[in-house]
């Protein structure tokens, strides 16, 4: 099971879900042939945007949705596997 509750209002994961979703887009725009091109310097600056895109993403999918922050839980620095239910 999923608390998608708490996962949906914890700002870290739309941190990460957005970008995501964007940068999927963006590839399967890509895919069909429908590309954005702003030119060189607008290329160059769409590339540092989907380099940051990733780096949230990222954190986003490092993070535990269900505690506050960025960091785990104290329960779960304690777990020496996963928590089975």
């Amino acid at each position: 099971m999923i608390n998608w509750k708490v996962r949906l209002n914890n700002p870290n994961f739309w941190l990460a879900i957005i970008p995501a979703v964007l940068l999927a887009v963006q590839l399967i725009l890509d895919l069909f042939g429908v590309t954005m091109d702003f030119g060189e310097l607008g290329n160059k600056l769409k590339a540092i945007v989907n380099a940051v895109f990733t780096v949230l993403s990222i954190i986003g999918v490092t993070n535990d949705p269900t505690t506050a922050g960025l960091k785990d839980s104290l329960r779960a620095m304690t777990y020496q596997e996963p928590y089975q239910d």
